[in-house]
């Protein structure tokens, strides 16, 4: 009878964790998709979200609004095929095009589904490694809040897919460890480092991880030897898939993912594996700039906990669960050098919240034991980690869509169609990040409107009108086009909703855009 008592309050226990777990995926959602839907495009944007249209409907990725010929761009000739980073994130979008309209939201939703992805994993994985469901949910919890998850599930990027794929690796490599080294999983753990590798090069710190798990795991030289042989060989037998393409446009494909990728990460890969110190305090402070003070201060914490509570335990489990977090942190500064990072922290980051939730969850059971004092203090200590996370979660902003959620300004596909509506269909349109996609997906004709010659500069090229916005501002786009302000569109006091101003050049003879617009909001 006592038997049957446990394990029904064991089965009690763990319907407990999974529907909490659930809860944590709902309340993500809730507070995500909004955004996903209605925000204006953002930073990258205006090259990673179109290209799954493109697909859909040509088969190929491209980006028909940018058509450089320079060839020391990182975009050369992309208005015939993007080869700038790996293109596995933009296939996973497409089949979405058959049945939703083409937006920025649209590619997005690869992104956040990605997200979720990656918060079941580190679930998962504390199970498996830790034996603690409750450090899985605390792990998700606090990773679910965070700014390392919230800017790369919200962008159409490919860094949160492939921070996906990396946990899903670590999973796969978990279970080939635990289930007498079966090679099923091994094959899978190959299948998604070869997943990763396609869809973005920072892929290959958790190809290092694995590869080294793989082939230093305790056997003979012949079975390190066969391991390292099927892992490697399924995830170049994946990435192999993006073969066909590079064929088409070979040169194309050198020129742009050598001058985006290959060299602004610095000196060989070697060099900088072995003496990654100089890279180190740009790489520290773009983290910094992207986590915040308080969520660094959290993550590190964590890190430091989950490395005394290894030491101390006679399992070798959340030992290797150390060396992958620290050498997550590693690598990806060596890997990356240069190059700039801060949605690649994603993968890193779900560790270090795995091991947070893993202190937290040993320190809250110590609490529990003791008197009703202390399980008080327990609670209270939760909410006071949960308040931390909110500060840059973008609370504010997720606030504000919701209290105007029927303003057009806060819409970013009504608000840009509005503008659509306002010009001549025939006009030649320079258009802002925030709505190119929108002006192209429309059958406008339509540039990006981008003054840096590495990516593109669009005045070489004419036009009839400049949809400018907050980040065109911020380069005094206007200015540099000669343009003559004609139109304006939103409310410039609110940082939360879009706005738009439309130039012509000096000497068109256009004179204003439907008035009216401006006068709703009192602008002139």
């Amino acid at each position: 009878m006592e038997d049957n008592n446990t394990i029904l309050s064991s089965k009690r226990e763990t319907n407990w964790y999974r529907w909490s777990l659930v809860v944590i995926i709902l309340l993500f959602l809730i507070w995500r998709v909004p955004l996903v839907m209605r925000e204006a495009g953002g930073q990258d944007e205006e090259w990673f979200a179109i290209p799954g249209s493109t697909i859909w409907q040509e088969g190929i990725p491209r980006v028909p609004f940018v058509p450089q010929r320079n060839r020391e761009s990182a975009f050369y000739n992309v208005d015939k095929a993007l080869f700038a980073l790996p293109p596995l994130f933009y296939y996973a979008s497409a089949p979405l095009y058959a049945v939703l309209p083409p937006t920025y939201s649209t590619t997005r939703l690869v992104s956040i589904t990605a997200g979720v992805g990656a918060i079941i994993l580190i679930y998962l994985l504390a199970w498996r490694i830790l034996k603690d469901p409750l450090a899985g949910v605390i792990g998700t919890g606090l990773f679910s809040l965070s700014r390392l998850l919230f800017l790369p599930a919200m962008i159409s990027r490919p860094d949160m897919l492939c921070g996906m794929w990396g946990l899903a690796a670590l999973w796969m490599m978990w279970r080939w460890y635990d289930n007498e080294k079966r090679y099923r999983d091994l094959i899978l753990a190959g299948i998604c480092l070869g997943l990763g590798m396609l869809t973005h090069p920072f892929a290959i710190v958790f190809c290092i991880q694995v590869g080294l798990w793989a082939v230093l795991t305790q056997g003979t030289w012949r079975e390190r030897f066969s391991r390292g042989t099927v892992i490697t060989g399924c995830a170049l037998a994946i990435f192999a898939l993006w073969l066909p393409l590079i064929f088409a446009y070979p040169e194309t494909f050198r020129l742009q993912f050598s001058n985006n990728v290959l060299d602004r990460s610095g000196p060989g890969l070697i060099s900088r594996l072995l003496f990654p110190w100089p890279y180190f305090p740009t790489q520290l402070g773009l983290l910094r700039e992207y986590a915040g003070t308080i969520q660094l201060t959290l993550m590190t914490g964590g890190l430091l906990a989950g490395t005394w509570l290894a030491w101390r335990s006679v399992d070798r489990r959340p030992r290797i669960l150390i060396y992958l977090s620290w050498s997550s942190i590693y690598l990806l500064i060596a890997c990356q050098g240069s190059h700039p990072t801060k949605g690649y922290w994603c993968y890193p980051g779900a560790l270090l919240f795995l091991c947070l939730g893993w202190g937290l969850s040993r320190l809250g059971r110590n609490f529990w034991e003791h008197s009703l004092t202390w399980r008080v203090a327990a609670v209270s200590g939760a909410l006071i980690f949960v308040a931390a996370m909110f500060p840059g979660s973008g609370i504010r902003t997720w606030v504000a869509h919701i209290q105007n959620w029927s303003n057009v300004n806060y819409s970013g596909p009504r608000f840009a169609q509005q503008i659509i509506d306002d010009i001549p269909p025939d006009a030649r349109v320079t258009v802002d990040r925030a709505f190119v996609y929108n002006f192209s997906a429309a059958g406008r004709k339509t540039l990006l409107s981008m003054m840096r010659e590495f990516y593109f500069d669009a005045r070489k090229f004419p036009y009839d009108y400049l949809v400018v916005s907050y980040d065109s501002q911020e380069r005094d786009t206007s200015q540099a086009f000669n343009g003559r302000l004609i139109a304006t569109y939103g409310d410039p006091h609110d940082p939360f909703s879009c706005y738009a101003e439309v130039y012509v050049p000096q000497d068109s003879p256009v004179q204003e855009l439907h008035k009216s617009r401006n006068k709703q909001l009192g602008l002139r």
